[in-house]
């Protein structure tokens, strides 16, 4: 099971963050309307996902190369058409709002076009909100993009995390929960979710 903390920023460089050897990806916000918003990102050793809401595509691929991004996340409600017209090799996901089964209709024009999608909770805002789905709503996914689960995770989900049985859930993408206040991350939280987790899923 992979690992993504987002809503990062480089003032956390020096508090230990982006040292934690089990995090896959940390998540940069590169929209003005969230309170995680960011500008630029610190060199890591670890993977980097710029996440985008509705962005020009000459935005994107310029943080693409200055950030030195691994992967783009659309956050927003880019359609598939424009995800498939942004001619650039880097790993695409995009994320969806869930509140009942229906929401899930909506990926099947992504298939073949983004390489993960990301299931939050759906809000009028953006993801951040800090509230979790029904993820027994996960069972009537039946497409074939595995997936990141997202919203409102928190430590005291652990157990449930570790029933989770999907085939194509890949990992877990966590963000306010663990937080002191956005763009500042709890650290010592995180590596106990951490410690808890990892020895039957990392």
């Amino acid at each position: 099971m992979k690992l993504k903390i987002c809503g990062c920023s480089s003032e956390q460089f020096y508090n230990g963050l982006f040292h934690l050897p089990e995090v896959d990806y940390f998540g940069f916000i590169f929209y003005p309307g969230s309170p995680r918003f960011v500008t630029e990102t610190p060199a890591i050793a670890a993977k980097k996902v710029g996440v985008f809401v509705n962005a020009h595509p000459d935005f994107i691929l310029e943080k693409i190369k200055e950030e030195s991004l691994d992967v783009i996340q659309f956050h927003g409600t880019e359609s598939a058409r424009d995800i498939r017209e942004m001619q650039v090799k880097i790993t695409k996901w995009k994320a969806f709002g869930i509140r009942n089964a229906s929401d899930f209709l909506q990926c099947k024009a992504y298939e073949g076009i983004v390489d993960a999608f990301l299931f939050d909770t759906k809000t009028t805002l953006f993801g951040g909100s800090g509230k979790s789905f029904d993820w027994e709503l996960l069972n009537d996914y039946q497409g074939n993009t595995p997936f990141f689960l997202s919203g409102g995770i928190s430590i005291q989900h652990v157990n449930r995390i570790k029933q989770l049985n999907h085939p194509k859930f890949i990992g877990i993408d966590v963000n306010s929960r663990f937080e002191i206040a956005p763009k500042q991350k709890n650290v010592p939280l995180i590596q106990s979710f951490i410690q808890q987790l990892k020895h039957e899923n990392f």
